[in-house]
């Protein structure tokens, strides 16, 4: 049997009385947290939740939980709970939630309880959120003992950074947990640490949505921002929503956007409540206050004149407030402003006609293409497998849109086993940035030093596009390492598919001294003007440098005055922004 256990904690912030400073006891849009963790609990469990409380229990705490959960089985201290799980039989398992890292998706990945726990329950399995930053990658410098960069690692969360910021839920089989001796269950990630120094087998399974920290007050109000929007999701937000009777209005306050006012709530003359916002049950703001996108637990007390921004406020506050240097009115004011629920803040993609037609264009184009250079590709193929040992074809990782990987194709040039060698040869390099080039490279093979100038190589692409992988036209596809080194180029080109060939390929012209940076300004600017026009023009461009071994003026593609915008900047070389682009270094 699965028994549901859910952990409670006071987060800093939390400094009202000890009845309601409970993440547990919080109301968040129209029921506490509790009520919310608990209704989808149901799915996984028949059996009522124990809640396991991280600090002293009070009757006041107790009694509250029950009058929220009646069918609670019990309310332990983290003390208390070793005796409780005792009563357990070894066959059972405890599925563990712990409220501070908090999915967007409330375990909704069945991944931890529905893959047949039963099958083998000496694991414990722990659903773990990925530790995320707002930029998406991490940069780590290597110091000498003197203190100076050796050099900078740039880590993206999505392929290289393999850090965790919290356990959301854990299913603990109760046999491991009996053996394990002296666990902690003050939350999961120190049950998780636990666990692995008992020896106790384990898996980590990774939360595929963001999850919110609710041990910091931004965390619990995007929750609560949230959960207000969506139960105004099928009402109109013109009047605040009653949830339970005695809540006291007067006739002069105003409230602006969705409001969620609970039992005993009241609102004095001339306050103004600014939505997302909830006043928990008898809460009280008082007249001329203002209180906007907030959150206030059960029987806060917001004075006269005083205005709440952005605060999770569960304290009565003075009747003075603070004074504030050179602010004019007295201010209570939050950490700012708080962004809405949903955390991606990957790049905008281009929605223009063109770019959304250019598929169906390009995939007929492809397949005619191969049917047509058929005879030529059997020849290559065959003076390929005749000139050196190894298939035709070499297939090499590469970044699509979005960052989706995908094998892409071309003409085996080299011997095998070639790229294990290019570290050995790196000191030799002659172009800066992150690709490799030499002039007399020796493991390029004789038919390699044939197709490789005339771009012949590349014509097996033609199948990725026939297959929606690449365009005909974009930025050259690379592999992620090729990516990492500036951040605003990575999100740029990786908004379009990559091509077969591309605004750099025909327009470069500091090959010799190395044209890093000129790799990054093109494919930003293709990015920025990619259009029917500009495609054909490097189509024709293509073919008239055969292949790139000259190269053609940039603005003969895009005119003088759109190529000469700055291009420096975070959201560089994203459709519509006009941030101008960082410099590679």
């Amino acid at each position: 049997m699965i028994f549901p256990v859910i952990l409670d904690s006071r987060a800093k912030f939390l400094r009202g009385e000890a009845a309601n400073a409970s993440l547990l006891l919080a109301h968040l849009g129209t029921r506490t947290l509790l009520e919310h963790i608990a209704s989808r609990l149901d799915r996984f469990s028949q059996a009522a939740p124990t809640v396991v409380a991280g600090f002293d229990l009070e009757a006041s705490y107790v009694a509250k939980l029950r009058d929220v959960l009646p069918g609670l089985r019990a309310v332990v201290g983290t003390r208390d709970f070793r005796d409780w799980l005792a009563g357990c039989e070894p066959s059972d398992f405890l599925l563990l939630v712990d409220p501070r890292c908090f999915p967007v998706d409330v375990l909704e990945e069945a991944d931890l309880v529905f893959r047949h726990p039963a099958a083998d329950p000496r694991w414990a399995r722990h659903l773990v959120a990925l530790d995320l930053s707002p930029a998406g990658t991490r940069e780590r410098v290597d110091l000498d003992g003197s203190g100076r960069v050796r050099r900078i690692q740039r880590y993206y969360e999505a392929v290289t950074w393999p850090f965790a910021s919290g356990v959301a839920c854990s299913l603990l089989p109760v046999s491991c947990g009996l053996v394990a001796g002296e666990l902690s269950f003050n939350s999961l990630g120190g049950l998780r640490r636990a666990l692995n120094a008992a020896g106790v087998p384990s898996r980590d399974l990774p939360l595929s949505g963001a999850a919110l920290d609710l041990t910091r007050e931004e965390g619990l109000l995007k929750l609560n921002e949230g959960l207000v929007l969506g139960a105004f999701a099928s009402r109109p937000a013109s009047e605040p929503l009653c949830v339970g009777d005695g809540q006291v209005l007067h006739a002069s306050a105003r409230f602006v956007g969705p409001v969620v006012l609970h039992a005993g709530a009241r609102v004095d003359a001339d306050a103004v409540v600014v939505g997302p916002t909830v006043l928990g049950p008898r809460a009280r703001v008082g007249s001329g206050a203002l209180v906007a996108q907030s959150l206030l637990a059960a029987d806060t007390q917001v004075p006269p004149r005083w205005t709440i921004r952005h605060r999770a406020l569960f304290e009565r506050l003075p009747v003075e407030p603070p004074l504030l240097r050179d602010a004019g009115p007295s201010l209570y004011r939050g950490p700012g402003v708080v962004a809405e629920l949903k955390l991606e803040a990957g790049p905008a993609v281009p929605r223009g006609l063109y770019l959304r037609l250019k598929p169906f264009l390009e995939i007929p184009l492809a397949l005619l293409a191969l049917l047509l250079l058929s005879p030529l590709l059997l020849v290559v193929a065959l003076l390929v497998r005749l000139d050196s040992r190894g298939p035709a074809l070499y297939g090499h990782k590469r970044e699509g849109k979005d960052g989706r990987p995908f094998t892409c194709w071309k003409f085996r040039t080299m011997f095998d086993g070639a790229e294990a060698q290019e570290r050995v040869l790196l000191a030799a390099n002659q172009v800066d940035g992150p690709q490799f080039k030499m002039d007399k490279d020796p493991r390029i093979t004789r038919v390699g030093h044939w197709i490789r100038p005339s771009s012949i190589d590349e014509l097996p692409q033609l199948v990725n596009v026939a297959l929606g992988q690449m365009s005909l036209v974009g930025p050259r596809p690379s592999p992620f390492r090729e990516n990492q080194l500036c951040v605003p180029w990575r999100e740029g080109r990786l908004s379009v598919r990559p091509g077969i060939t591309g605004l750099w390929q025909v327009c470069r012209h500091d090959r010799q001294a190395g044209d890093f940076h000129q790799w990054i300004q093109f494919d930003l600017l293709y990015v920025r003007h990619a259009s029917f026009p500009v495609d054909l023009k490097v189509a024709l461009a293509t073919l008239w440098t055969g292949g790139g071994r000259t190269n053609v003026p940039l603005d003969w593609i895009i005119p003088a005055a759109a190529a000469a915008a700055p291009l420096v900047g975070p959201n560089a070389g994203r459709p519509g922004s006009e941030e101008p682009m960082a410099r590679a270094s």
